[in-house]
């Protein structure tokens, strides 16, 4: 009697061993499973990152209204890249802007219907005076020295983070001369019109 209680009492115990065991395996796959997901995520957004740069990137300070994000767009990979979109959390709106002459030898800013298309292994500039990063209806000041996150959107819905430096720009609201970037704030003033309409983009390129 005593051998058989035994063992009727040690069965539970055996059994219950075992089943620790593959519950602890069990953790160990789904731990496995979940680190494996997360490096693959994190893998994809740096490649999604590294695909399309944009370097030497500053937008003008501005305390309201609007403002211009400037920059070398690179494209890393070997197809061509369509940068759609760019989105700033401190405005209501931005837009991809191109400068094109109204038929008067006057250059003026418009959105650019398409967006902007980078070749494979190319650059494209962004500058003022010429195509652009258009930023407007701020709502809190960009002030010098300050790092503004912007993202950038490509027609295969990659978003693309980005950081622009504030540089004290001395050009008129968005009245932009070429060439005044490098400058910093030794540029001269150019007078226009502060309105998103008719904005005057003068200044040869």
């Amino acid at each position: 009697m005593r051998k058989n209680t035994i063992l009727t009492t040690a069965m539970p115990i055996a059994a219950a061993s075992v089943a620790l065991v593959l519950g602890l395996s069990g953790c160990g796959q789904s731990s496995t499973q979940a680190s494996g997901s997360e490096t693959t995520s994190a893998s994809s957004a740096e490649t999604a990152a590294a695909s399309l740069t944009l370097d030497d990137a500053w937008v003008k300070a501005a305390d309201d209204n609007m403002t211009g994000i400037f920059g070398t767009l690179t494209n890393t990979t070997d197809k061509d890249i369509n940068l759609v979109e760019a989105k700033y959390d401190g405005a209501s709106m931005v837009q991809l802007h191109e400068t094109v002459d109204d038929g008067t030898g006057t250059m003026k800013m418009q959105e650019k219907k398409g967006g902007f298309v980078i070749k494979a292994g190319q650059s494209y500039t962004l500058e003022p005076g010429g195509d652009h990063i258009m930023v407007m209806g701020l709502t809190r000041p960009i002030k010098p020295g300050e790092e503004i996150d912007v993202q950038l959107v490509t027609a295969d819905d990659e978003t693309i983070p980005v950081k622009a430096v504030a540089k004290d720009y001395s050009g008129a609201q968005e009245t932009y001369a070429p060439g005044e970037a490098d400058a910093g704030t030794d540029g001269e003033k150019k007078s226009g019109d502060s309105g998103m309409e008719g904005m005057d983009m003068s200044g040869d390129k």
